[in-house]
């Protein structure tokens, strides 16, 4: 059971019972109240004036109050000086004047901290809108970069087709240039033929036929058409871009043959071989064959007015692995502008002739994995010097 103070005595005064029967949990003792009482001491019966009432007549109110005599319990009117049991009270009931303080809401939040919020929904409409340039940026750069990859490939296949055309383009060159080859070079065995057949046609008419003669020349016959087929092979391969083998041969029988070939026709041009050492190449022996063919009709040609021609040839082996070979003649002297001729390559100093010879010569040298260079020789005329792949050992 739980009363207000001074509740106890009261009734106690009015029914049979003595308030010593009763007990109180706790009792408190307190100087100036005179009451049993288990708990804390709250003001009683309060009175307040609203601000309305004069400050004159609150204070009479006050003195009126004042000066009543006190009950029977003894108490009083007094002005009240300590709440604080009351501020506890209303504390732990939760209706002190703080209590909205503590109470949280999304709009107290929303009120206490607006400028937070206005914050983090800038900082996420900034996110957003760094989100969206940023998909935009790279959206962009990815167009670019399938643009640029697909201009790269665009350009990467148009490379491809120009090369292939470059490389059909040189081919068709290089067929020319084997053509007129053709033309050029097969002038010799077909003329050898001719110089043979004439000969037997000769031995025949006369009646005189040395089996062991005409058997010879039936096989310089035969070796000249052989060769000739071989120069026809030759610009059947290049037409289809056919590589051929490469083969080990020695270099001073296929001189000695070439030359032997050409005497056949220009017997009055003498050959210097006392320079050449013979060695050991890795190539293929027709363009060898060709490239000197070449040189030496040159040569003769540059010579031919000279009383005495004749055509020097030397061959040595360099450090390098490859043989620089040498071939000049006694011609006359040649003038710088007709020197530049030679230069160029593709410019002819006869009337009639095709301009390719040294054109073709630097083709299959430059093929070999050689170089060419053209000067003057001591004796004035046109000192040509290449170089050719030696075989190695292994």
């Amino acid at each position: 059971m739980i009363l207000p103070g001074c509740q106890l005595e009261t009734e106690s005064e009015k029914l049979p019972i003595s308030s010593l029967e009763i007990d109180v949990l706790l009792p408190k003792i307190h100087s100036n109240f005179r009451c049993v009482h288990s708990t804390a001491l709250y003001p009683n019966i309060t009175i307040g004036t609203l601000p309305s009432v004069s400050a004159s007549l609150s204070r009479q109110l006050s003195i009126i109050l004042l000066s009543l005599p006190p009950t029977k319990q003894g108490m009083l009117w007094g002005t009240a000086s300590d709440f604080s049991q009351i501020d506890k009270v209303l504390r732990l009931i939760d209706r002190d004047a703080n209590a909205s303080d503590r109470k949280w809401s999304f709009s107290r939040v929303l009120a206490e901290y607006w400028f937070v919020f206005l914050g983090a929904l800038g900082l996420v409409i900034g996110l957003l809108l760094h989100s969206v340039r940023s998909e935009h940026l790279v959206q962009k750069r990815t167009a670019q970069l399938t643009a640029s990859l697909k201009k790269q490939e665009q350009l990467k296949k148009q490379a491809v087709l120009t090369e292939e055309k470059l490389g059909k383009l040189q081919r068709l060159g290089t067929i020319s240039q084997m053509s007129s080859l053709f033309a050029h070079e097969l002038r010799q065995p077909l003329n050898a033929i001719r110089c043979y057949t004439f000969s037997l046609s000769r031995l025949i008419k006369k009646e005189k036929v040395d089996p062991e003669k005409f058997q010879r020349g039936l096989k310089e016959i035969t070796e000249q058409v052989i060769r000739a087929d071989d120069i026809i092979q030759k610009v059947r391969d290049y037409v289809k871009n056919k590589t051929s083998c490469p083969q080990l041969f020695h270099l001073k029988p296929l001189l000695v043959h070439t030359i032997k070939i050409f005497e056949i026709s220009h017997k009055e041009c003498k050959f210097d071989l006392t320079e050449v050492q013979d060695t050991e190449l890795y190539g293929e022996p027709l363009e060898v064959e060709l490239i000197f063919s070449n040189l030496i009709k040159n040569a003769y040609e540059a010579v031919s007015p000279t009383q005495i021609p004749a055509v020097f040839i030397s061959a040595q082996p360099q450090s390098s692995g490859f043989l620089e070979i040498k071939v000049w003649d006694n011609g006359p002297w040649i003038p710088d502008d007709k020197f530049q001729t030679f230069e160029q390559g593709f410019k002819s100093t006869k009337a009639d002739g095709l301009g390719l010879g040294l054109s073709i010569v630097r083709t299959f040298v430059e093929k070999s994995g050689g170089n060419l260079a053209l000067s003057r020789s001591d004796l004035g005329g046109l000192l040509v010097t290449f170089t050719l792949p030696i075989a190695k050992k292994s």
